[in-house]
């Protein structure tokens, strides 16, 4: 077989299909080369990738982290609450004592100044009664005295006292 009927025997077809062969493993190449540098974990696709995993696992580690924070304070919180509502009914039961105090303070100490007055008045009453005895005892002592001798016929009145 020699070369010019191996030429003639090569249709146009044989010649489009070895052109589209070539252009395939062409694009092939450049294809291959381009996944390689996105694969590349220094500079590529590959490094954006690793980085953002580890984003997203940093991430998760500190979404963890502020949920346990955030259930403590939140049990915190709601003991604050409670201890803040006992305190809220122990000061209200504590003005309440007060004020029923203060009013049985006050309903006392009415009383006592009404009890005063009337002993202050029966006091008085009493002093007036002895001063009206006093005066006239006095004025019998003077009329005894002026007279020089006692009167015996002249009876003594005296004031009963209350």
């Amino acid at each position: 077989m020699d070369i010019s009927s191996t030429l003639s025997a090569i249709q146009p077809t044989d010649v489009a299909i070895f052109l589209v062969s070539f252009a395939a493993c062409i694009y092939c190449i450049v294809l291959s080369r381009r996944l390689k540098a996105l694969q590349d974990t220094k500079d590529g696709l590959g490094a954006t990738i690793t980085a953002m995993t580890n984003s997203v696992s940093a991430m998760s580690q500190a979404t963890h982290d502020t949920r346990t924070r955030v259930e403590t304070m939140a049990t915190r919180l709601a003991q604050l609450i409670g201890d803040g509502e006992k305190m809220c009914k122990r000061l209200e039961d504590t003005i309440m004592t007060m004020e029923s105090s203060q009013t049985s303070m006050t309903n006392q100490v009415h009383t006592a100044q009404t009890e005063l007055n009337v002993m202050m008045r029966d006091v008085l009453d009493q002093s007036r009664a002895r001063i009206v005895e006093m005066t006239t005892l006095m004025r019998q002592m003077r009329a005894m005295s002026e007279a020089g001798e006692p009167d015996i016929t002249a009876p003594l009145t005296r004031v009963k006292s209350a």
